[in-house]
């Protein structure tokens, strides 16, 4: 069972890489995106450290965002991970909700509009107390995406974590660019669990990416794909196929001329090393679908461009009141 179920999970780093040698306009894109995010970081922590971020609102960093910055910096905000105002910052920080005004009213009962508003205005005000002051869930809408995105957001902030005494998963933060929380996209399209494709600019992006310390003191990428079910028709096996592909995705990326300035990005100040070791994780809802059948195996990729691995692992989660309560994983 267990050298079947390898042989599956093969196939998909095969048919990855496949995907990635044929359509390798990625590389030139993601060499620039690396560039050009290096040439900004410095302002963009400068920026950011020119007012408060006010919780439960987070803030992100897009990578268009972080390339295109020049003397203007823009950051997304999110409640519950989903984008409910641009914050613009270039002389001093303005909130603009006009991109989000349908979908705040619709799913978090706001009616606060803002068009460059002063972030230490009163109407600024007004919209952070909103998010402040309400219950921290969204209107029902039908959507599964948000609910993938709230989890994730859930996650993110108990992974953020920074001490200890504090912490469910002790050695683990995520990748953040210029201190902020980072959505790390990718050229291929994992989300349809039983096929991988190549969709260039427009591909799935990484759910959680984190940089995960093991017993032996070293420090590893976490690529992690997040599903807020578990059921049998999309099994935690599919998942991890997901989390694979996109880590197969970033070990290609390393591998590349541009390699060197991601590893920096993602946060390691070590030289990116000889042998290459990835976690693929899948993360979902712990029920009586659990599965840990494929726990801690290895999947080697030994080509030209070096001997590396990708480590696969499960992390189930239980949630209750929109936070994260207990966590079983074998990371």
């Amino acid at each position: 069972m267990t050298s079947e179920l390898q042989n599956e999970f093969y196939e998909v780093i095969r048919e990855a890489q496949t995907l990635l040698q044929n359509e390798n306009e990625w590389e030139s894109r993601y060499r620039k995106y690396s560039k050009d995010i290096s040439a900004n970081i410095d302002n963009i922590i400068s920026i950011r450290g020119t007012f408060c971020e006010w919780s439960p609102l987070k803030l992100y960093l897009t990578t268009s965002n972080a390339k295109n910055t020049s003397k203007t910096v823009r950051f997304e905000l999110r409640f519950l991970g989903q984008t409910v105002a641009d914050l613009i910052c270039k002389d001093s920080p303005k909130l603009d909700t006009n991109k989000y005004n349908e979908t705040n009213k619709r799913d978090f009962d706001c009616e606060i509009t803002l068009t460059n508003a002063d972030w230490k205005g009163k109407g600024a005000q007004e919209f952070r107390k909103h998010f402040k002051s309400r219950l921290i869930a969204r209107n029902t809408t039908g959507k599964k995406a948000n609910e993938e995105h709230r989890i994730e957001s859930l996650l993110l902030t108990e992974f953020s974590k920074n001490k200890s005494k504090d912490k469910m998963l002790i050695g683990i933060q995520p990748v953040k660019i210029a201190k902020v929380r980072f959505p790390m996209p990718t050229p291929l399209s994992a989300s349809d669990h039983k096929k991988t494709k190549y969709s260039g600019a427009f591909g799935g992006g990484i759910d959680i990416l984190t940089r995960r310390r093991t017993g032996d003191k070293s420090i590893n990428l976490c690529i992690m794909e997040l599903k807020d079910e578990n059921t049998k028709k999309e099994p935690p096996k599919d998942a991890v196929k997901q989390a694979i592909a996109y880590a197969t995705f970033i070990r290609e990326l390393l591998r590349s001329n541009s390699g060197e300035e991601w590893w920096k990005l993602f946060g390691f100040r070590r030289k990116l090393p000889d042998e290459l070791v990835l976690l693929a994780v899948c993360v979902m809802p712990s029920n009586k679908n659990n599965d840990y059948n494929f726990a801690n195996m290895t999947l080697d990729i030994c080509d030209s461009k070096g001997d590396d691995k990708i480590i696969l692992h499960y992390l189930y989660f239980t949630e209750v009141n929109n936070a994260i309560r207990e966590i079983e994983t074998s990371l």
